[in-house]
């Protein structure tokens, strides 16, 4: 518990719980039975619980990202490095939306196609195993992906997000107005939002860049890629809702 709140630019070397290790996988393990935990909950609710459920997600995970930044700021991390701007922090601000506005199905199905492909990333390939599993935000990460996840897949299982391939092409425009922006705060202020700039080490990440060969290409790159994942997650829950939901 010494380094509980230490954050990663002050974390010494040999304390992480490592990427794909025992306590990586139970990690994992934990995140998967909670997300079946919720879905079923949700599922079995009524209307107004349901309501309660998606609001109760969309306030924990605002309060989480409040309480990552003050522990940055009383702790001495560099919290303009760390701004609310990743994917997920735009996931985050989605289910916010989505959870206390009237209903915009482009909401929903953003948060199925695009935003929970990378969530799910961010728990197979965390950029917290440089620290200990015993670790603020190490233990933020998974809460705070698992919840995105859940919260995609319990909508969806509860047949509650109608699909569109329509709307699989306003993703990708979407999310591409908001890397444009991102992409200008990296540029300009030397950051590395949304990993625009840089892989940190992220394994798919990494291969991206190796085939693109780097800079503006390995831009093209995410580009690329994000359409193609969009894609398959698309098909596949068109799978899922015409074989397995459509007859439960």
């Amino acid at each position: 518990m010494t380094h509980f709140w230490t954050h990663q630019d002050f974390i010494p070397e040999g304390y992480g719980f490592g990427q794909f290790s025992l306590v990586h996988m139970l990690l994992m393990l934990i995140s998967l039975i909670s997300i079946i935990l919720i879905i079923r909950l949700y599922i079995k609710s009524d209307n107004h619980d349901r309501l309660v459920i998606r609001r109760v997600i969309a306030v924990v995970l605002l309060v989480s990202e409040v309480c990552k930044m003050t522990v940055m700021s009383v702790t001495g991390a560099k919290v303009s490095n760390n701004l609310p701007l990743e994917i997920c922090s735009f996931a985050e601000y989605t289910i916010v939306l989505d959870a206390f506005l009237k209903e915009k199905k482009i909401l929903s199905q953003m948060l199925l196609y695009l935003f929970l492909p990378a969530a799910m990333m961010a728990l197979v390939f965390p950029t917290t195993s440089i620290l200990p599993v015993l670790n603020f935000y190490s233990i933020h990460q998974f809460v705070f992906h698992t919840l995105i996840i859940a919260y995609a897949l319990m909508r969806f299982a509860a047949k509650e997000i109608k699909l569109n391939y329509l709307s699989v092409w306003k993703s990708v425009l979407i999310i591409s107005i908001i890397a444009s922006f991102v992409y200008a705060i990296d540029y300009v202020f030397d950051r590395n939002f949304m990993f625009l700039m840089g892989t940190y080490d992220n394994f798919m990440l990494d291969i991206i860049w190796n085939v693109m060969g780097g800079g503006i290409m390995y831009d093209l790159g995410l580009v690329i890629f994000s359409i193609i994942v969009i894609h398959i997650f698309y098909f596949i829950f068109v799978l899922i809702n015409k074989f397995i939901l459509k007859n439960a």
